[in-house]
């Protein structure tokens, strides 16, 4: 088979050439600078964003496997990727290895670093056997080729050395999970009681740890109770474990009082491994991992016999009835804070308000003023309070608290 080749025109083969000679410069140009737009780039690149691990071969506290078991010691390379294209100079100045069986630093590192893959390869053709190791990137030396540093917590934040390392741990043959020190320092996992209505006044309050702690540390000192007045409640320990600590109040509450809870980030430490970098010892307070300025943890309950009121609705003819679970304070049940809302926006309407409901408690009828669209949706504000003053508790788990910033009731 002939294929037949038109032959083109002269003006059009040098407009071609040209085409073809800008497509080559700007390959260049973008290939040679670093700071210009390229398309193909991953989301979260360049100069705004800060640059993190996205993965580590060996996971963390995984095994460092042999990858030449024919010659004698341990070779193996543990891969490092980044979410952006780093800086080569700057990523390599900021890798170290910590021999945390030891406490020594491990030497004879080869670290490369591979632009295209985004990939750091730190390699030893001698890892000691039956050892945990710590691989340290400092965001002091680690940053992407716009300069940004090294975001190691994945806070979003610059919280610079060494709250912003990154970590990673392994251990080699002979050793286990158990030998790795922790890469993240404690936070507190349940908190009891929190944020909910209880009708104790010497409550149990217990509080319980994501790593071990030193029990040294889960005193009475490190763990406060303050009313809504501002005054103090001396708090006994009961009893504690590796992970968890109980207290009393030393005096009864006072019923219709709100409680804060505090731990004291700086008092209370993590019963870590040695060689554990002492600021992953302290309380992560705010759960986005460590930082300088780390807050108190803190909760907060109330102390009452009443109830917070609820409420729940329904649709009637040409309108939406409002159910309440206690007699409310009428004075608060107003245009403002009793709304019904349809495709179109707010709907005026008129209330009829009635004390008859079961249990004898308030019910509205909120009749439209307009034609509606749709379907309807209800708000109550959190604001309403019942005839026993108590805030309405609008969310649709209930905690018996009411008039917190989540608790405007919204129904279909």
């Amino acid at each position: 088979m002939v294929y037949q080749v038109k032959a083109q025109k002269p003006k059009a083969r040098a407009a071609l050439l040209l085409v073809a000679a800008l497509l080559f410069a700007m390959s260049c140009s973008k290939k040679d600078n670093p700071l210009l737009l390229d398309t193909n780039l991953p989301l979260g690149t360049g100069a705004g964003n800060l640059p993190y691990v996205t993965g580590v071969a060996p996971q963390n506290g995984w095994q460092l496997m042999d990858d030449d078991p024919h010659t004698a010691g341990i070779q193996a390379t543990v891969a490092v990727t980044f979410s952006d294209y780093m800086d080569e100079a700057s990523v390599l100045s900021g890798v170290s290895v910590l021999n945390t069986t030891t406490g020594e630093a491990v030497a004879g590192l080869s670290i490369s670093y591979n632009a295209d893959a985004r990939k750091l390869f730190v390699r030893h053709t001698d890892w000691t056997r039956s050892a945990a190791y710590l691989l340290v990137l400092a965001p002091g030396g680690a940053k992407n080729r716009w300069n940004v540093p090294l975001d190691g917590n994945r806070n979003g934040k610059a919280d610079g050395d060494p709250y912003d390392n990154a970590l990673s741990t392994f251990y080699t043959e002979g050793s286990s999970p158990d030998s790795c020190v922790s890469t993240a320092p404690p936070t507190v996992t349940s908190i009891t009681p929190d944020t909910t209505r209880i009708t104790e006044t010497l409550p149990d309050i217990s509080v319980a740890f994501s790593a071990a702690m030193d029990s040294t540390t889960l005193v009475s000192d490190n763990f406060k109770l303050l009313s809504v007045t501002g005054s103090s409640v001396q708090l006994d320990r009961t009893w504690f474990s590796t992970w968890q600590v109980g207290f009393r109040p030393r005096s009864p509450l006072r019923y219709g009082d709100m409680y804060t809870i505090t731990v004291v980030g700086a008092g209370v430490r993590a019963d870590a491994l040695r060689n554990t970098p002492q600021y992953l010892l302290l309380l992560d307070g705010d759960y986005d991992g460590p930082d300088q300025n780390e807050p108190d943890f803190k909760s907060y309950f109330l102390c009452d016999t009443l109830r917070a009121p609820t409420v729940s609705v329904t649709s009637i003819g040409n309108g939406t009835r409002f159910d309440f679970t206690e007699l409310m304070d009428e004075s608060t049940l107003d245009a403002q804070n009793v709304r019904t809302f349809d495709a179109g926006g707010y709907v005026p309407g008129t209330m009829v308000y009635s004390r008859n409901a079961p249990g004898n408690n308030t019910r509205i009828d909120y009749y439209f003023s307009r034609p509606t669209q749709g379907g309807h949706r209800a708000f109550v504000s959190r604001q309403v309070t019942s005839a026993a003053n108590r805030m309405l508790d609008g969310q649709p788990s209930p905690n018996g608290i009411g008039g917190e910033p989540w608790d405007d009731f919204w129904g279909q």
